[in-house]
């Protein structure tokens, strides 16, 4: 009776441990096969720009600068359809490739940054171990804070500006003018970054609503636009697409 107990005892120890292994097991597998581009994805709030969508393959590149890379990319007649924002160990740019294919992206930027620092006794201990097997010093158990920018190209818009409603400091009548497409037809009639939109035609520009409405109006016509620039009134004539 005692042999049978414990045989019994033994096959359930046996059964527990296979068990807890295998729970173990799922959860590394669980963990390596998590992808934080996707888990961490917040789609950009949607404006009505019409989109691209390309059958390429998305490009993914090394980002430098958060924002001169926004303001270029927007130059370059892009829009930011989503990011991912996470803090991870070593993640390869790579897997934000299944994101960017989901969300139909062109182009995907992605940046990191060490997240944490090593204290001085790790960084000996790690030139002590690369010395001695000949090779870079590893950075075990290093902290990362990544973020991926997700762009999809526009349609050749009529204008090809971003504007926005100036704040009271500027003390300036129009639209602020953000952001000037390459090649457009505000970049054609000579207006630039910072400019203060003033009117179109006979349209006059208090808000962004009036900017929509006069690019409706006047829609594939030579127009007169009146801007300023450093508190200087100028005139230029713009065709509309």
């Amino acid at each position: 009776m005692m042999r049978l107990l414990s045989y019994m005892l033994l096959s359930f120890l046996v059964v527990a441990n296979v068990s807890k292994a295998e729970d173990a097991k799922s959860l590394e597998e669980m963990v390596a096969n998590q992808n934080f581009f996707i888990n961490t994805y917040v789609e950009s709030k949607t404006t009505n720009a019409k989109r691209i969508v390309s059958n390429a393959e998305p490009k993914i590149y090394s980002g430098t600068d958060k924002i001169a890379d926004k303001q270029r990319m927007e130059e370059r007649g892009f829009e930011l359809i989503g990011y991912s924002d996470f803090k991870a160990g070593n993640v390869a740019p790579d897997l934000a490739m299944p994101q960017a294919k989901k969300v139909h992206a062109e182009v995907v930027l992605v940046y990191s940054e060490r997240a944490d620092k090593p204290s001085a006794t790790a960084k000996i201990q790690q030139l002590r171990e690369a010395k001695k097997t000949g090779q870079a010093p590893l950075e075990a158990g290093a902290s990362y804070a990544y973020f991926a920018s997700y762009w999809a190209k526009i349609a050749k818009p009529s204008m090809g500006v971003h504007v926005k409603v100036p704040e009271k400091d500027d003390d300036a009548d129009g639209l602020l003018v953000m952001v000037v497409i390459d090649g457009s037809a505000a970049e054609k009639a000579g207006i630039t970054k910072d400019d203060f939109l003033v009117s179109i035609g006979e349209v006059t520009l208090l808000k962004v609503a009036d900017l929509t409405k006069a690019v409706t109006q006047y829609a594939g016509q030579t127009v007169d636009v009146v801007y300023t620039r450093n508190r200087m009134r100028l005139e230029s004539k713009m065709t509309l697409n």
